[in-house]
């Protein structure tokens, strides 16, 4: 990640209680059949749902319907041991930047609990996958309404306080302001596919753009729980390491780089493994293939090789040498060329402004900018 946003707290928050106190009061002590009477220590949930039996409507019934389904299959389980494994699993589960910065820190993911318990997995797979989305209990307005209040609320109270306008996850394309409709979607860092128990848990959602969501990230696991734990940066995290670009020209054909006319190297010593992850998923490095090939280029490829980013930002500042024609144009095109460069350090979280310097800074290193006076 270019940067980290800051978590908010906020009443969305509310839904993941629901879920904790089912987990924890409810389900893991099950016997016998459930009755709205096993959640008498959280009034507030006991209410909505005799409510919702009430108005008999699908979402309702649904809801109503996952959580004894989950609640018997509990009851079924007569090995105390995995029940304390659960524990610990759901602690895990929903404590990302714990899971995100140490790899003995073990998940619990589907396919794991369907080995145990099949039937259990498959109840609380049905309640977990619908949790969020258009298809939500949560929309219904005993809840709040997810999708359409809560959500809404909560984007909004997110971007005044992280209203940098970049994807944090690229740290090139925009994110969506509170001045427009449409807002970006929130991804499942850890992928609600793979991991029970944390589809609803805000530390483990954020706003990320579409191209790095659905583009690149998609459902990869950032930890990789089962090819061999990976460390990874945590999108919440307080501090943030520096991410170190440089870039080197290896052709002076400007006006039509290919990725192979340079190198363009993404460097964090002190997080040298969270850097490889986040290189992975989000594909912001080329990847080579076992014959040299390369399998796909990097995301950062593009404003270089892009004719209207690098070629148009060495444009701007050689028309200005090429256009001299004496001593004190040349000392105005180096005060424009200092001028460019000084405004590209003034937002550091955007990845076009440092590559852009980089990019400038090699071009002058390499002396493609020069002033023709006869």
């Amino acid at each position: 990640m270019i940067f980290t946003y800051r978590y908010i707290k906020h009443d969305i928050e509310k839904l993941q209680e629901f879920l904790d106190f089912l987990f924890y009061d409810v389900w893991l002590f099950a016997e016998g059949t459930f009755n709205f009477s096993k959640l008498d220590k959280n009034d507030e949930l006991k209410k909505i749902c005799e409510k919702l039996e009430l108005e008999d409507t699908d979402w309702g019934n649904f809801f109503n319907g996952r959580i004894a389904w989950i609640y018997d299959e509990f009851a079924k389980i007569d090995d105390d041991n995995f029940k304390l494994e659960l524990i610990d699993y759901y602690h895990n589960n929903n404590n990302i930047e714990a899971l995100c910065s140490d790899k003995t820190l073990e998940p619990i993911g589907y396919s794991k609990l369907e080995a145990k318990y099949s039937d259990l997995e498959k109840a609380i797979n049905s309640l977990y996958s619908k949790l969020y989305g258009s298809d939500s209990p949560f929309n219904l307005d005993a809840f709040g309404q997810l999708s359409k209040k809560l959500l809404q609320s909560h984007y909004k109270a997110f971007i005044d306080k992280n209203n940098d306008g970049i994807c944090p996850f690229c740290g090139v394309n925009s994110i969506d302001g509170n001045i427009v409709s449409t807002k970006d979607a929130y991804d499942h860092y850890l992928p609600k596919s793979i991991y029970p128990f944390s589809s609803i848990n805000f530390k483990n959602l954020s706003p990320m753009c579409y191209k790095c969501n659905s583009g690149n990230k998609s459902t990869n696991d950032p930890i990789e729980h089962i090819k061999g734990r990976k460390l990874a940066f945590y999108p919440y995290a307080d501090n943030h390491p520096e991410i170190e670009f440089s870039f080197q020209l290896l052709s002076n054909n400007i006006k039509s780089l290919t990725p192979s006319d340079y190198t363009l190297s993404i460097n964090a010593p002190s997080n040298i493994e969270e850097l490889e992850t986040w290189k992975r998923i989000f594909k912001t490095d080329r990847k080579y293939r076992a014959n040299g090939s390369v399998e796909y280029y990097g995301r950062y490829d593009e404003l270089i090789c892009n004719k209207h980013k690098a070629k148009e930002w060495y444009e701007d500042i050689y028309d200005y040498y090429e256009n001299a024609k004496s001593i004190s144009e040349i000392e105005d095109a180096e005060k424009y060329y200092k001028k460019v460069i000084k405004a590209t350090t003034r937002n550091p979280k955007s990845v076009e402004n440092t590559i852009k310097r980089k990019f400038l800074e090699e071009c002058k290193n390499k002396g493609l900018f020069k002033a023709n006076i006869s």
